[in-house]
Formats: C-alpha cells, structure tokens, sequence
C-alpha cells in the first residue's frame, strides 16, 4: 500500500460537522457475539490485491463485520481528524504518527507480531517507554535510492554497484557513452527530487545518529554535516557534465518511469515504490536497487516505518478490531499479501516468493541490518519541502551551485524551525 503521510493538527470542529453527516453518533458497535467496525482506509488501498479477501476471511471465522470506508487520498487527512476529533465514525484509522498526545487518541498496540518484526523495525516503531502506538500493516517496507536498468548498465560494462560517488560518476559516464541518458531527473513532479533528498540523509544519519536531534535543537547547519557539500558537489557535477537529462526541470515522474522502463534511461534516485511503476510500463524490465553512494563509501539504508494502523481511544469495539488488526498480519494472511504484492516484509517469517530483482536487493540490505529511519519521519520540526523543492529545482537547472544550495536550504531550516516555536530557533 502507498505511504499516506497524515499531519499532526486535529480538524476543526467545522470539518468535523461535514465530514460526519449521515454518520451514525458511533460508527461502531460491539454487541454480544458481534461486532461491527469502521475501518476508514485510503482509497489507494482499498483496491490492493489480497486486501479484501484477508478481511472477508477474518470476518467469516469470527462473525464480525468490518466496515471498510475508503476516502480519496488527498482528503483522508482531514477527514479522519475531524472524525478524531468528534470521537465518533472511526475504529481503525492509519496516521498521527505525530501528534504528541498519542494516549488521547489511539490505544496501545499489542499482539504476537511484536516478536516477528525485524530489529530495525520493531527499534523504529516503539517508543522511549516501550509502548507500540499502531498495529503494521501486511505492505512491504520502502527505501530510497538508485533504481537502475540492468541492461542498460550491462551494455555499459557495469558488473557491480558503485559505492563512492566517485565510482558512480564513472559508471554514469560508461552509460553516457553507449548513447543513453545515465541518470534521469524528473524536476516537474518536484517531490521526485526529495528522494534524492531523502537517500543523501540516510547516510549523513548512519554516520551521526544524532543528525536530527542536533538539526532540530539548530545545533548544528545542514553544510556543516560530514559528506554535505560532496553529495551535493557531485549532484552539480552530474548535471554540468551532461550525465543527466537535458529536460530534467520538465520531465515528469511518469516519464521517468517510461524512460527507465524502456531502456531510455540508465537510473532513477526515488523510493523502492517506484519498482512497480516500472514494471507496470515494461513486465520484462530488468530493474536493480542500490543506495545512493558516499564519498567516503559508506552508505545507509533509510528504511520507512511501516504504515500503521490505529484503534482509536474512543471506539466502542476496541478488542475485536485489535484482533482484526492482529488477524491482518498473522503469518498465513501476511503471507498471502506478500505473494500477491511482492515486497520486502517487516516480519522475519515472511518473503516474497517470486521477489523481482530490485525487491531482492533491497531484501538484502534490510536483512543485512543497521538502516535508520527516513529524517522526515525522525524530525519534529514540519519539513519545508517546497523551498527545498526549488533549491533543488535550481540546482539542477544550472541556476546555483553547491554552495548557494546550502544556503538556501539553511534558510528554509531556520524559518521552519522558527515557524514552529523550535527550541534553539
């Protein structure tokens, strides 16, 4: 399923009123021997294969009712605070991952899942007091990173993936020889550009845990981090020197996709989401993944937190959708999403049966260990990604150098951090 991202602030009463007519006061019931539950869902979810079928399973072998209520995508924000916020029209809900009175909310989540996580996940999701706000869903974890063809880079002569920028500078211009774009931009969908973003990080955040702590208290500036200016030194390098497409400030996402897909292209940087956008435009493309490389070659996994679900504080059947959630991920329905949605799992006992290249390598790295999570999920201060979006967008459009990037994204840090009454801003 896609990552939902939910902001933090409860709608106001207003959109609480609209978002609940025609709702019943509760939207839940659990009488003896039944129960009924208001499962409010993403749309992009609902139609997810294997989805529906794990429900309708638990729902025969316990006699309960799930009521599923999709929610366009760009509205499921706001709807689900304003049903929060009314205490009324929802059992299960996904997001609020960062509200900070959690108790208020949701309730705690439990069950025999715990001790199946992978380390680094079930690290990533439990709180400083041990306590676990959300139940996984059964949908494989994403990464973020550099998606290749392997045909083209084998056309190229490229056996391995580089691990020092400076390697992967030269296999962009063994592909830049063969008549193909190497790596391909798509700076119209600017939020394609902050994957690139998001890799970078990853490793600034391997080689200081604390890299988010010290951003956020503004201890420390974004140019000042260790690998900084060379990530971002190499990225200028890469466009000035004609290893990326010429209309990277107005190719779009899809025609990323297409481009890598058909051979257009050797490489894309995004999340290992984009694997099935791919494959949808070419079945037979041969896709690989590896992590943005560093300077000094060492690089980190940031691996996403899985999406979780949410029962919330004031439902009326609390248990039975706990155990519906517990049911989801039990390991023969977690398995049977996997096989019909091949990914990489964020339980130990379950793997993708036919896992496609790019899915494999990203298996490895995950069972490998040591990845941190994404800085966007670990930061508490709201990202200021459309400023951020156009110094990137500069950047690549010849418009700036390294240098000016930096400080336009210091400046976007400071009045983020001022913006949100930060400590230290």
């Amino acid at each position: 399923m896609p990552r939902i991202r939910i902001a933090a602030v409860i709608g106001t009463a207003a959109m609480a009123a609209a978002a609940l007519t025609g709702c019943s006061s509760s939207g839940s019931s659990a009488d003896a021997g039944h129960a009924t539950i208001t499962f409010m869902l993403p749309t992009s979810w609902a139609n997810v294969p294997g989805f529906e079928d794990n429900v309708h399973a638990w729902e025969k072998q316990t006699g309960n009712t799930v009521k599923l209520t999709p929610v366009p995508d760009a509205n499921y924000d706001s709807l689900v605070q304003a049903r929060l916020a009314a205490r009324s029209g929802v059992d299960i809900f996904a997001g609020q991952d960062t509200v900070k009175d959690k108790a208020a909310l949701m309730q705690p989540a439990a069950g025999p899942w715990i001790e199946r996580l992978s380390p680094d996940v079930r690290k990533a999701i439990t709180g400083p007091d041990g306590t676990i706000w959300g139940t996984p869903s059964a949908d494989g974890l994403n990464a973020t990173g550099v998606i290749y063809n392997k045909d083209v880079f084998t056309k190229a002569g490229i056996t391995t993936a580089p691990t020092t920028l400076a390697e992967f500078e030269a296999d962009l211009e063994k592909v830049k020889a063969t008549g193909t774009t190497p790596l391909y931009f798509s700076g119209k969908d600017g939020w394609t550009l902050l994957q690139h973003r998001s890799a970078a990080t990853a490793n600034f955040e391997g080689a200081d845990p604390q890299l988010a702590a010290k951003l956020d208290a503004n201890q420390t500036k974004w140019a000042d981090i260790p690998g900084f200016t060379p990530e971002y030194q190499a990225l200028a390098d890469w466009v000035g020197r004609g290893l990326t497409n010429g209309d990277a400030l107005t190719a779009t996402y899809d025609s990323a996709t297409a481009a890598l897909a058909n051979g257009k292209a050797g490489a894309i940087i995004n999340g290992t989401w984009a694997l099935g956008a791919v494959a949808k435009v070419n079945p037979s493309a041969h896709l690989g993944f590896f992590l943005l490389p560093s300077a000094n070659g060492t690089s980190t996994l940031g691996l996403q937190k899985p999406n979780l679900l949410k029962v919330a504080k004031f439902s009326k059947a609390a248990q039975p959708a706990q155990d519906f959630l517990n049911f989801m991920i039990d390991k023969p329905q977690a398995q049977k999403f996997m096989d019909a949605n091949p990914g990489v799992s964020a339980f130990t006992d379950v793997k993708a049966a036919n896992p496609s290249d790019g899915v494999a390598d990203l298996q490895k790295l995950v069972d490998r260990g040591g990845s941190v999570v994404p800085f966007d999920q670990q930061s508490v201060i709201p990202q200021p990604q459309d400023d951020i979006i156009a110094a990137y967008q500069q950047l690549i459009g010849k418009q700036t150098d390294a240098a000016k990037f930096a400080d336009q994204v210091q400046k976007a840090w400071q009045s983020a951090g001022a913006k949100a009454g930060a400590s230290g801003f």
